[in-house]
């Protein structure tokens, strides 16, 4: 009897780090082994401790299948649908009123093509650039490092951008050069190239097209450092 009673304590030693360790299965096992053994207060008291932790679980367990299937059924309710649809529709970029796409899929903001829209109906070069007649030279600077920056054609994709962007370049180049902005400003475009001029259909408005003739880079047109971060 000695014997069983040692073999008990031994299986009630194992049940306790068992327990710590948070295997009860096991624990369990070894407390009924030394019950069998040589029945004592130490493992009835484990044993009920056992039970008690694992109808704590078990409430637990119930109560988190509980909540899960109430969670399915709220999501699988028509209001539920109906808000879920609300919020995946507020999450839906602005881009259907703020920003268009062509039909290759390139994409470009209202601000741009208003910007490219401007340029290509102005009548004159200090228009296009946005200055008037008795601008100094460091204004003409400032506005075409501006107008450059936001219609290159790397940065702007909206239609157009292309030709806005020569005209911006025309522009300073003839009135950044006194004598190219002296003849302009006495004979207009006669004196270099003509402005075409053609009816767009889409809101009834002239375009004026000051890109043809490029007028290329002048000796005083600024270096433009471009830097282009994705997204």
């Amino acid at each position: 009897m000695e014997v069983n009673k040692d073999e008990s304590l031994r299986c009630i030693e194992l049940a306790k780090k068992l327990i710590a360790d948070g295997n009860r299965g096991r624990a369990e096992k070894f407390l009924s082994k030394a019950e069998r053994l040589y029945p004592s207060q130490t493992a009835q008291e484990l044993l009920s401790k056992l039970h008690s932790m694992n109808g704590d679980a078990g409430q637990r367990n119930d109560t988190d299948d509980n909540d899960a299937r109430r969670r399915r059924n709220r999501s699988g309710s028509p209001q539920h649908r109906k808000r879920s649809s609300s919020r995946n529709r507020s999450r839906e970029p602005t881009a259907q009123s703020g920003s268009h796409s062509d039909h290759e899929g390139v994409s470009y903001t209202e601000d741009q093509l208003i910007t490219v829209k401007r340029i290509r109906k102005c009548k004159d070069y200090y228009e296009i650039l946005g200055v008037n007649k008795e601008c100094s030279e460091n204004d003409l600077k400032k506005s075409y490092r501006k107008l450059a920056l936001q219609n290159h054609p790397d940065k702007n994709k909206a239609p157009g951008a292309t030709e806005a962007f020569k005209a911006i370049g025309n522009a300073f180049a003839v009135l950044s050069d006194p004598d190219k902005r002296s003849r302009y400003d006495k004979y207009g475009l006669e004196e270099s190239q003509p402005a075409t001029r053609r009816r767009t259909f889409n809101d009834g408005d002239y375009e004026y097209n000051f890109s043809r003739g490029f007028e290329g880079k002048s000796k005083n047109t600024p270096t433009l450092c471009f830097t282009f971060r994705n997204g």
